[in-house]
């Protein structure tokens, strides 16, 4: 797709080519397809997995029927849509490393698909521990004393989130060039925008669901809280990775993304919100 990697030693000012709808579209697709990994993948893939009967998946929840299911095999689909996000932000990790930099528009794509991937996985045990609501309530319920599960939950998963930032900074540092002002400015424009578009995507998908206006709280969560990183992540570039690379991307506008974009959430809302159901 439209795009080129430049270098330069610094870079040029007034260099940044960053079209603000092809980042929108390309978040708009990285987070739908979080969510369909997290529920679809990870909570329907499990319930296959350990003998459950498919019910209801949606953009914001997937039910199981787990009559014949030990209560191992329930916690354990609690948990896999935490665990195949994880599993994702390694696959979409090895792409980056591996794509080409004459293809950048891809190379950023899985930039984002692995730090969103992670940064939602993180979340969602830190999410439980905090707010006492989500798929890792399921995955420690019972297990006693409560209070002591909580706290660990908390502990993991903001400790699994910070690892996130670093890595995704890390990673980030080959895109954004080393011109001291203009890879700021970069940064903030390659993970705001698409963070904001994909939260409000992944957010709207909840608007017809059936269980009502707790999903489409648990899924703003999800999605503005669990990926807030993308929002404020770049303010620690300067003290954890100065200027290290000259390497930069450039996106044009392209109209593939933005039309892949609209389908995935026509699909997303109209199919997915609903709910589809198996039985």
């Amino acid at each position: 797709m439209s795009s080129s990697v430049k270098a330069g030693s610094p870079a040029p000012a007034n260099s940044i080519v960053l079209d603000t709808l092809t980042l929108m579209a390309i978040g708009v697709v990285a987070f739908i397809l979080k969510n369909v990994l997290h529920e679809a993948l990870g909570h329907g893939g499990v319930c296959l997995l350990v003998g459950g009967v498919p019910l209801t998946l949606s953009t914001a929840h997937f039910d199981c029927g787990t009559d014949l299911v030990s209560d191992g095999g329930v916690r354990l689909i609690a948990a896999g849509g935490t665990l195949v996000n994880f599993i994702a932000s390694f696959v979409f990790w090895l792409l980056f490393r591996n794509t080409a930099e004459k293809s950048p528009t891809l190379r950023y794509f899985f930039w984002l698909g692995m730090s969103g991937n992670f940064f939602v996985a993180a979340g969602y045990p830190l999410f439980s521990g905090v707010l006492n609501v989500g798929d890792w309530v399921s995955v420690v319920d019972g297990w006693q004393p409560a209070w002591v599960w909580r706290i660990l939950l908390i502990v993991v998963g903001l400790a699994l989130y910070l690892v996130g930032v670093w890595f995704a900074l890390r990673e980030m540092s080959s895109l954004i060039g080393a011109h001291p002002t203009e890879r700021l400015t970069r940064a903030f424009k390659l993970s705001f925008i698409p963070y904001i578009a994909g939260s409000i995507a992944s957010t709207i998908g909840a608007l017809l669901n059936p269980l009502g206006s707790f999903v489409f709280f648990t899924s703003a969560a999800a999605a503005f809280g669990g990926n807030s990183a993308l929002a404020w992540m770049t303010q620690l570039l300067k003290r954890w990775f100065p200027e290290r690379s000259e390497k930069f991307v450039t996106i044009e506008r392209d109209w593939r993304w933005i039309g892949l974009a609209v389908v995935l959430v026509l699909i997303h809302v109209i199919v997915l919100g609903p709910s589809v159901q198996f039985k």
